[in-house]
């Protein structure tokens, strides 16, 4: 399995055993350093927007910081025979913030939390999900413990579409990733990739092909190919992974497949837009995040810079 060496489980208040589990398990067999984080939200009244979360903490905050942090370490004490190296941090201020900040100074080669739901059900992802999501650098396990507890089945959702070299990369990180997971818990590998006539995924033809049954059989050959191309490059298994190619809008055939194949964990890129729009997560990440019920192991491209570390160097 991929070796993550610096772990940073996000679990705040309300602390789910299977999460910290999870990420305790990872820390000890990674050999890995485990920090756990809890963030205190700045209180004020409605409608009043905080600004400079950096400004001198009152009493009240103070307390409120020093308490979660005995909480943490109360927890974190709990695993000290385990034989994993732990710390404890907490922060003030808005939580996908101060996370990230955390994973840039610090280092952090990986990001466990509990999905922060809009829903009982378990099936949205909430404003802080969504928000480190967008803007950490580093892979975010969003885990859903209350739907599935074990994985039995991990789903790989790559893009053909592009043949750039950012693409095909991240692309290449998802499968190894996954695979590796995929190997190590000893769950089924399933690959979905996602085609539609808008996406040029030949580029041997002209637009005016692009409509005819010829033109469909080539791109679906094209998408066939890369994808063949990408899993040769894993390393050989004694079970090969399922693979589904499928013509239609993206999120909604990664959801179709997830749901038939009950996929426990989905590992997905979020490709972001840079510059100006690094806040924006990929159309299809963003619409996943609303039908899937699985945990999701997001990867970001490489060279993504997040605004929060733009943010720190101006």
């Amino acid at each position: 399995m991929k070796h993550f060496k610096n772990i940073l489980l996000f679990a705040g208040m309300e602390q789910n055993e299977a999460v910290v589990n999870r990420a305790v398990t990872l820390a000890i067999e990674n050999h890995a350093r485990l920090t756990f984080m809890d963030v205190v939200q700045p209180s004020a009244p409605r409608g009043l927007r905080i600004v400079d979360v950096a400004a001198e903490l009152d009493e009240v905050a103070l307390k409120e910081v020093q308490d979660r942090r005995e909480r943490q370490l109360a927890i974190a004490a709990e695993y000290l025979g385990a034989g994993a190296v732990f710390d404890v941090v907490v922060r003030h201020g808005d939580p996908a913030t101060e996370v990230v900040r955390q994973v840039h100074a610090n280092g952090h080669d990986l990001l466990v939390t509990a999905v922060n739901g809009d829903s009982a059900t378990g099936g949205g992802f909430g404003s802080t999900s969504r928000s480190l999501l967008r803007i950490c650098p580093c892979p975010v396990w969003l885990l859903k413990p209350e739907i599935h507890g074990e994985f039995d089945v991990v789903l790989a959702a790559v893009d053909m579409r592009d043949p750039n070299e950012a693409h095909v990369g991240l692309n290449r990180e998802i499968l190894a990733l996954a695979s590796s997971l995929s190997t190590h818990e000893r769950t089924s590998l399933h690959v979905v990739s996602a085609w539609d006539l808008s996406a040029g995924a030949s580029p041997h033809h002209g637009a005016d092909h692009l409509g005819t049954d010829s033109g469909v059989a080539a791109q679906e050959s094209t998408i066939q190919q890369r994808v063949k191309s990408a899993l040769s490059l894993l390393p050989a298994a004694k079970h090969p992974p399922h693979v589904h190619i499928r013509r239609g809008n993206p999120a909604s055939i990664i959801r179709s497949v997830a749901d038939e194949i009950e996929a426990d964990l989905l590992v997905m890129g979020t490709v972001c837009r840079t510059g100006a729009g690094a806040l924006l997560i990929g159309t299809t990440a963003e619409n996943v995040l609303d039908l899937v019920t699985c945990s999701i192991l997001a990867l970001k491209p490489e060279g993504f810079v997040s605004p929060v570390e733009m943010a720190t160097k101006s």
